[in-house]
């Protein structure tokens, strides 16, 4: 899969907006790609059963009648979204490999964006279409593609988990040089390493969501990247809604500010509720256990527990 060239709108197209420029609104659709008598082959007609089974234990809020006919909606269109696109692609798509999820649990992920979106029927099918379109568009992230991020020890994850059982992942703004990295490098990486956090998630034990820790302590102005931070979180916001529990800002100095206030404009209310500006190992605390925070942060475990993602 990772050498399979794909063609296709750009992650930076998929991330602003929505996932789809006004102009672009054309792109969006995959319907765009048939004909009528094509798309009327390809109706997905099979019924979805208002609720899983699967998705009746703790792994899953639970809903009332009006989310769960918005969950059956969300997965008939996805379906169709998945048929077109495949169809399209003659071929030369595997969205089985590209978005195993989709097919996998379709009920949960479909249930993750329309939380994410506010229950917005139009906004969570739109934003799905644009992962699904992402996902098909872009090449598996190998580990010699972000030779250079993984030296720098960029991204570190916790031995230890979180007060919730997720996993804590810790990105560290200083080793980050907006020099030395673009943008599409640091997608890369955010892609390369939340999958395998998602890898560590229990689902069937309720454990669907991550803590991130973005420690900015010491960062000076070579590592003030106003994109990187704003395609950072967009990227959770619009790509992985729901898989983050919340993002800690840990120790932001005063320059952050000038920083945080060209990017929060950008974030929907939800995605800013998640956010929490701590200086104190107390704030820490809530998050992650004292015996799992590593020393640097005022924890009990050490230093080694927090290890490069690699």
């Amino acid at each position: 899969m990772g050498a399979r060239r794909k063609r296709g709108r750009g992650w930076r197209e998929m991330l602003l907006c929505g996932g789809a420029r006004v102009e672009d609104e054309a792109c969006c659709s995959p319907k765009r790609c048939l004909d009528d008598e094509a798309s009327s082959r390809l109706r997905s007609d099979s019924p979805v059963s208002p609720l899983d089974p699967r998705l009746s234990s703790s792994s899953t809020l639970m809903m009332s009648r009006e989310e769960e006919e918005d969950v059956s909606w969300l997965v008939r269109e996805s379906r169709k979204t998945l048929a077109l696109l495949e169809f399209a692609g003659h071929g030369t798509v595997d969205l089985a490999a590209d978005a195993p999820e989709i097919r996998e649990e379709e009920e949960f992920t479909c249930q993750r964006f329309l939380k994410g979106f506010q229950n917005n029927r139009s906004k969570s099918l739109k934003m799905m279409q644009s992962y699904i379109l992402w996902r098909s568009n872009t090449d598996t992230v190998r580990k010699e593609d972000i030779t250079e991020s993984l030296k720098a020890e960029k991204v570190l994850l916790l031995k230890g988990r979180d007060r919730r059982g997720g996993p804590t992942v810790v990105i560290v703004g200083r080793n980050h040089d907006m020099y030395k990295t673009d943008v599409e490098e640091t997608v890369k990486l955010l892609t390369y390493c939340l999958d395998k956090a998602m890898a560590l998630m229990e689902r069937t034990k309720g454990i669907t969501m991550a803590t991130v820790i973005l420690d900015l302590e010491g960062i000076g102005w070579r590592n003030l990247d106003a994109q990187a931070l704003k395609h950072v979180m967009l990227f959770f916001q619009n790509l992985y809604p729901e898989r983050v529990r919340v993002a800690v800002f840990w120790k932001a100095p005063g320059i952050f500010g000038a920083l945080w206030s060209i990017v929060k404009p950008f974030l929907s209310e939800a995605t800013r509720s998640k956010i929490l500006f701590a200086r104190e190992t107390a704030d820490l605390a809530g998050e992650v256990k004292l015996c799992h925070l590593p020393k640097a942060y005022g924890g009990q475990a050490e230093d080694d527990t927090m290890v490069p993602m690699t």
